[in-house]
Order: structure tokens, then sequence, then C-alpha cells
């Protein structure tokens, strides 16, 4: 796979872009702050259940006046809302991940058409992130040498919070695979978009806390054709931990603590001969929750300037998309 993206670091809308929203929870929230009341306007939410928000459409019906729509509810409810949309809106479609969550959905999404493949974006925002270029420059790079192996940690204590009990999150009927859906595929999306499809994957996943009734801990691995692996561990029932870490035949990479560490070369050895860890070559500040919020920040710059311009999104993205949800579904 190995796409370049065109990310553009100031939203830069000339022209009015009206948005309607499918949900109004903490990601929808979470969307909104980006956005410029000016040039990109939220003119309907709507919930099939709630009307409280002044913006609320009583019928999702009142949504299809705009030129996109978000879909930010449950998981479970992505496909519904898409094979509503694409049957019924002409217009772009911002989802958030994963795009759906069952075999028969993923199939009908692969039979659609180009030109409706090419209006749907999926929220995959690390493929616009800081992490992403850093990955790309050190990716058979003389520092790193030929890649061998990739760790993500990112672990915190939702699970632990009052809000997560009663939460769709916790719920296993609606949200089966819970944080290998909402966190790991993120991780899973980030490889696969640069390196292509793994022939071997795992998961072993685990409901540690008993709070709920979904799984709150996954690791998942990963190979790679090109003797590439790679490891991912993500869990809402431990204290806050976000890393990352890259191993070649050369050097290592980590991000520990917001703390970017190269340590280069391989051949490094003490006075008697032996080998011994390589020197640091580099150092420097990378605050990874920022890196998220410019990631999301950069994933929707680029959604609206494909509206604004009336561009295809590339089918690419959509086919990579899929394919980092069918490794979820594996474990269905």
């Amino acid at each position: 796979m190995g796409k370049e993206l065109n990310v553009i670091h100031v939203i830069d809308v000339q022209m009015v872009v009206n948005v309607g929203f499918i949900g109004y929870g903490n990601q929808a929230k979470r969307l909104e702050q980006y956005f410029d009341s000016d040039e990109i306007i939220i003119k309907s939410k709507f919930h099939p259940t709630k009307i409280s928000d002044p913006y609320n459409a009583k019928n999702i019906k009142d949504l299809l006046s705009n030129d996109c729509i978000f879909i930010t509810s449950p998981n479970n409810t992505h496909f519904e809302y898409i094979k509503y949309l694409i049957n019924n809106f002409s217009g772009y479609i911002f989802c958030e991940k994963p795009p759906v969550i069952s075999e028969d959905e993923l199939i009908f999404l692969k039979k659609l058409s180009h030109d409706k493949k090419q209006k749907i974006f999926f929220n995959f925002n690390f493929r616009f992130s800081a992490l992403n270029s850093i990955f790309k420059n050190y990716l058979n790079s003389e520092i790193i040498g030929k890649p061998i192996h990739f760790n993500f940690l990112a672990t915190h204590g939702f699970a632990f919070k009052k809000e997560y009990s009663s939460s769709w999150r916790s719920n296993k009927k609606i949200n089966n695979n819970n944080i290998l859906d909402t966190v790991a595929i993120h991780y899973i999306d980030f490889l696969i978009f640069s390196l292509g499809l793994p022939h071997s994957h795992s998961a072993d996943s685990h409901q540690i806390t008993k709070i709920g009734t979904s799984n709150d801990t996954t690791h998942v691995t990963l190979s790679f054709s090109n003797g590439i692996t790679a490891s991912i561990f993500v869990s809402y029932a431990s204290s806050y931990v976000n890393e990352f870490s890259f191993f070649g035949t050369n050097g290592y990479l980590t991000i520990k603590e917001n703390i970017l560490k190269i340590f280069s070369p391989r051949d490094t050895f003490s006075k008697t001969g032996n080998f011994i860890s390589p020197p640091m070559i580099k150092k420097e500040n990378f605050d990874l929750e920022k890196n998220y919020r410019e990631s999301l920040f950069n994933s929707l710059n680029y959604f609206f300037n494909i509206v604004k311009n009336s561009n295809d999104i590339p089918l690419s993205y959509f086919d990579s998309s899929l394919a980092s949800n069918q490794i979820i579904l594996d474990y269905n």
C-alpha cells in the first residue's frame, strides 16, 4: 500500500460547507472543536431517540440537504446509516471507525460501485499523523536499517470510571470486540496502510475488570510477508501508558513518556568486543496525545478539502479501511 498523504496543516475551506451529524456524543464533540464556524457550519444533528440540541433534526431526512454528513454514532449503527445515505444522499460521508461490525456488512461495502466508495471517508486519522511521517522517514533508513518489529502500547483506566459500565462500549451485545474495535484498529490500520496486508495475525482478548460484558483488554500480533512483525497491546483496565517502538537491523526508535529517542548504529562494542547498546543519536519531545489531536485535525482538513473541491476520495483509502476492518472481524 504505502500511500502518500496530502496533509494540509491549516483548514482552508473558502466556501461554506454545511455539515450534518448523526450522533452527538463524545466523538462528535471532539470533532466539532476543530470546525471553523464561519466556513464549516453544523446545520443539523440527528439522534434516533433524543431531541434536545437546537441543531437537532426530527428525522434523518432533514440531514440530506447538507454537503456532508458525519456518522459518529455507536459502532453497531454505522452500517444502517451508511446504507441509508448511499441510497438517499448525494454528498460526502464521514464515518468513524470501524466501518462495520459484521462480515455481511463488510461484503456489502466491498460490492459498492466505485463512485459510491469515493464519497465515503472512514476516519483512520493516524494516517495523517506526525507519527506516520516519522514512520515513513525511518522505514528502511540507513539509521534504523531494515525494519524488523513494531511495538505499540496504549492503556488507561477507562473501565474503572463510573460511566463505563453503562456505556455502549462495555456492552458485548452491541460492541463485541470493544477496545479492539475502538483503539487497536487505529494501529492495525496504521501498519496496513504502509506495509500492506499481513500474512497472519492473532488477537487475544480478555475481560480483566469484569465490569460490563465486553472485553476490555486485547493483545494483537501481526506478521507481514517481508518478515516484519508487530505487537499491539491495548487496555481499558490498566494505568496510562502510551508508547511506540520501532526496531531495525541497525538501530531502534522509541517514543516513551513523550520523548522520542533514536539509537544507532548496531555495531557498537565494548572494549572487550561485545555488543553494547548503541549511542542515542537523537532526542526530542514528541507528545503522543498531541500527535492524536493533530492527526484528527489533519484528517478533518483532508476530508473538508475533498468536499470543497468536489474531488473523489482515493479508492485505496476505502480498500485499506475495509482491510483493517476485516482483521478485527476475524475475531468475532
